[in-house]
C-alpha cells in the first residue's frame, strides 16, 4: 500500500486503512512541541508568526443545526452542483509554501509545496491543514480571482492537522460553517481545492461514505468524514461542502493504493471548531505540550561503521528555551535526543509528532546522548504558548 507525502513515495501501515496526507509540501509536524523551521545554517529557528496574542478576531459562528437545513432541499428544489460551486469556490484558495531543508548529501536547500485553504473571515483568516504549512519559511495564498498575497502563520494544531494563516485583505468571501454532526451517509458533498498545486478551484462531487471513520493518518488516530469525491495531492486544506453550500469538513487525506478508489477523508468542522477559534483568537490551542528546545537533524557515525552504514539518525539540541521543560529536566545544548518514551527519534519531524500526542503537564522519559554516553531524563511538558 503506497501513499504520497512531501512529494516522495513512501510505504506505511495505517489502521484500519492505509492513509496518506495529500500535500506536496515538506517538513511535517513541527507544530507540536515547538513551532520551528529549518534555518539556512542547518539549525532550527522559530517560525514567523503574527503578533501574539491575536485578540481582535471575533469567534466564528456556525449555521443553525436544525436537521431540516441539512436533510431537505430548499423550497425551490435545492441548489444544483453548479450553484454550490459558484457560491463556495471564492472561499477556497491555493497555498504555495517554501521550506528550508537539510540533508547529509546536499546540505541546506529549498523545496516547495502546495495545498489548499478555506477563507474563514472577510479580513483574511484562512484555515488549512497543519501539514500544508508546517516548516514553511514563506507562504503565499492565491485567491479564486488569481490575486496573490503573502501569508503569515497564526498558529497550528498538529494533533488535529489544522492551521490558521492570515493575509492582509478585506472584503473576502468567507465560507459559511455548517454542522458536521448533522451529516448522514449518502448525502451529496462537493470538494473544492488545488489538486496537484496547479489546478486551483477544482470541484469534485461525491457522497458521504462514512461520518465518523476512525483512521490513522501519519501515526495519529483521527475521526474523519469519508467521501468518494475525488481527492488528489494538493487538495489538503481545501473545503468539503454540503448540498446547501456549508463548509462541513477540511480535506486532509486519501487512500493511495492501486486496489482502492474513492476513499478520501476530511476533518469534520465540529471536531476542530474550538481549536480553530483558539488559533484565531490567541494563536495556539490551550493545553498542548511544549518541550522548549531548538533542534537540528544530525547523522552520527557509529564506531566501526562503514561509509554507507553504521549511522544513527537523530536530533541534536542546538539551544534551550530558558525556564522551559527541557531546561528544568537538565537537557543541555549539544545533547542528542534518541527516543521519547521508547519511541525512536530520527528527525525533527519525529520529535514534533511524538510530542504532539502529549498534553501540558504530562511526563515523558527522554533517552539522550551526551559526550558519547546515553542516559535518560524525565521531562514534564509545559504549555505550547507562542513566544513573544
Amino acid at each position: 500500500m503506497e501513499y504520497y507525502q512531501n512529494g516522495k513515495q513512501k510505504t506505511a501501515v495505517a489502521l484500519p486503512v492505509f492513509i496518506c496526507c495529500i500535500v506536496l509540501c515538506a517538513l511535517i509536524g513541527l507544530a507540536s512541541g515547538l513551532l520551528l523551521i529549518k534555518g539556512s545554517n542547518g539549525t532550527t529557528e522559530p517560525i514567523a508568526q503574527a503578533d501574539q496574542p491575536v485578540t481582535t478576531t471575533a469567534p466564528l459562528t456556525q449555521v443553525s443545526s436544525d436537521a431540516s437545513a441539512f436533510k431537505t432541499p430548499s423550497a425551490d428544489g435545492g441548489y444544483t452542483k453548479a450553484q454550490i460551486v459558484e457560491m463556495c469556490a471564492p472561499s477556497v484558495v491555493g497555498i504555495d509554501v517554501t521550506v528550508m531543508q537539510s540533508s547529509y548529501y546536499y546540505g541546506n536547500y529549498e523545496s516547495t509545496g502546495s495545498g489548499s485553504g478555506v477563507i474563514l473571515t472577510e479580513d483574511g483568516y484562512i484555515a488549512t491543514c497543519a501539514h500544508v504549512v508546517d516548516g514553511a519559511s514563506d507562504i503565499k495564498v492565491t485567491l479564486n480571482d488569481d490575486t496573490t498575497y503573502p501569508a503569515t502563520l497564526v498558529g497550528t494544531d498538529s494533533r488535529n492537522d489544522i492551521a490558521i494563516i492570515k493575509i492582509e485583505a478585506e472584503g473576502l468571501m468567507a465560507a459559511t460553517i455548517g454542522d458536521s454532526d448533522m451529516l448522514t451517509v449518502g448525502e451529496d458533498v462537493i470538494a473544492i481545492g488545488n489538486p496537484l498545486g496547479e489546478l486551483r478551484g477544482t470541484a469534485t462531487a461525491g457522497i458521504i461514505s462514512a461520518v465518523r471513520r476512525t483512521v490513522e493518518v501519519e501515526g495519529v488516530e483521527m475521526e474523519l468524514i469519508q467521501t468518494d469525491a475525488a481527492i488528489s495531492p494538493g487538495n489538503s486544506g481545501g473545503g468539503l461542502f454540503d448540498s446547501n453550500g456549508n463548509l462541513i469538513g477540511i480535506v486532509n487525506a486519501k487512500v493511495s493504493d492501486s486496489d482502492a478508489e474513492g476513499l478520501g477523508f476530511a476533518i469534520p468542522v465540529n471536531n476542530v471548531f474550538s481549536e480553530i477559534n483558539q488559533l484565531m483568537t490567541q494563536g495556539y490551542v490551550s493545553g498542548r505540550a511544549y518541550l522548549g528546545v531548538y533542534t537540528q537533524n544530525v547523522t552520527v557515525r557509529n564506531n566501526g561503521g562503514m561509509y554507507f552504514g553504521g549511522a544513527t539518525y537523530c536530533v541534536q539540541v542546538t539551544s534551550i528555551v530558558a525556564g522551559g521543560a527541557a531546561e528544568q529536566a537538565g537537557i543541555q545544548a549539544g545533547d542528542l535526543i534518541l527516543a521519547v518514551d521508547e519511541t525512536s527519534i530520527s528527525s525533527n519531524t519525529d520529535l514534533a509528532d511524538v510530542i504532539a500526542a502529549y498534553n501540558a503537564g504530562d511526563t515523558a522519559t527522554l533517552t539522550i546522548q551526551r559526550d558519547g554516553q546515553q542516559s535518560t531524563v524525565t521531562v514534564t511538558f509545559g504549555e505550547n504558548v507562542p513566544q513573544s
